[in-house]
């Protein structure tokens, strides 16, 4: 993976699982009271008691979910191909910000060395410049004076 490129790969997924459920109802009742009427005046002659047969049900399953994921067609190694042109690019970049970098501190220790500026010797900060030379640029005639003979 690089910078958001993510390559499909052939995976397999095994997936274990367990259920497990339990039912009842509430609240218990052992008996079932239903009221008996009178066909000629309604009334209730009596009330009848059935008896009830409550059963709680358990119920265990488990079992494994597999899945296998096989990439089809050229994008895989397409993929591949632009993942590591990416991972390239990004060493290149990187190798260029140092330069970069190296040419900034380059410049502003020449400047100052020409000013007559330099960091204290053994000191952390002259590790910045410690490795900066300043010579005479070419075509440049530096300062000078000539004996002549008489």
């Amino acid at each position: 993976m690089s910078q958001g490129i993510v390559c499909a790969s052939p995976s397999l997924t095994i997936t274990p699982y367990v259920t497990d459920s339990h039912t009842f109802s509430l609240p218990r009742e052992t008996v079932t009271k239903q009221n008996i009427y009178d066909e000629n005046t309604g009334a209730i002659k009596y009330v009848q008691e059935t008896p009830r047969f409550e059963k709680e049900n358990f119920n265990l399953n488990y079992g494994i979910s597999a899945q296998i994921n096989i990439p089809l067609g050229k994008s895989p190694k397409l993929c591949h191909e632009a993942s590591a042109v990416n991972i390239e690019a990004q060493k290149l970049l990187i190798k260029k910000t140092k330069m970069e970098i190296s040419l900034y501190r380059l410049e502003m220790c020449a400047k100052q060395a020409k000013l007559g500026v330099t960091f204290k010797p053994n000191t952390p900060s002259a590790v910045t410049c410690e490795d900066v030379v300043v010579t005479v640029p070419p075509g440049q005639v530096i300062p000078h004076t000539h004996k002549l003979k008489q």
